[in-house]
């Protein structure tokens, strides 16, 4: 791992000051808030205590606005802004670690969340690597593109059931596992061929166009 000569930073979900490094993918570490494999530019906490010394962040995850807003045509219909939560809320006084269930791929999560700002719908949570997903991809196991789709709402899609008491109701076409209902899928409607967000090996050939509102990104120069 190499230190930069860069200054130190803050961010809002660590209460020390953050350092930048470069790190190496042998070195297997994970970044605190996407939770994914962590190398190249990224920040760790200067403390050398315990408590910290697991503390690192994507560039991408310290850069991240805190407040973003989804474009008006986002698959998921959700108009609200949605506000960047360094720990999910703690929901169930059961639960040993607060977490979220994300509701584009329908997997937990701990670390970083989009959560909406309105008491109506803050059950709405998205990873942060979901809440930028493009609109349109481009997959290496098929020649058209994909365009991102609701399950629960893509109704021309010929491979959705039409139960309506069926909590499954599309085949992700390259693992063969069935997307939870109102989760997200890539679809291509001209070969009825799609595929669940963790199948997406992708390129992307169209991105969604998001609003980041006035509270600026999560860090800041120390």
């Amino acid at each position: 791992m190499m230190r930069s000569r860069r200054p130190c930073v803050k961010h809002f979900s660590h209460s020390h000051p953050l350092r930048p490094v470069e790190v190496k993918e042998e070195e297997e570490l994970i970044c605190s808030g996407c939770e994914l494999d962590l190398s190249g530019s990224a920040y760790r906490c200067r403390k050398s205590s315990s408590c910290c010394d697991d503390f690192y962040l994507h560039r991408s995850c310290f850069e991240l606005p805190k407040v973003l807003q989804l474009p008006m045509d986002h698959v998921s219909g959700h108009q609200h802004p949605m506000l960047l939560l360094d720990t999910p809320p703690k929901e169930d006084d059961d639960d040993e670690y607060p977490k979220f269930v994300c509701n584009a791929c329908g997997d937990y999560g701990t670390g970083f969340t989009y959560r909406c700002s309105s008491t109506s719908c803050q059950s709405f949570n998205l990873h942060v690597t979901c809440a930028f997903l493009p609109n349109t991809i481009k997959h290496v196991d098929h020649q058209h593109p994909l365009s991102l789709f609701s399950s629960s709402t893509s109704l021309d899609i010929k491979g959705i059931s039409s139960s309506s008491s069926s909590s499954s109701i599309f085949t992700c076409d390259v693992c063969r596992k069935q997307v939870p209902q109102n989760c997200w899928i890539y679809y291509c409607s001209e070969c009825d061929y799609g595929t669940d967000l963790a199948c997406t090996t992708t390129t992307t050939t169209n991105n969604n166009t998001y609003s980041v509102l006035p509270a600026g990104g999560g860090g800041r120069i120390q």
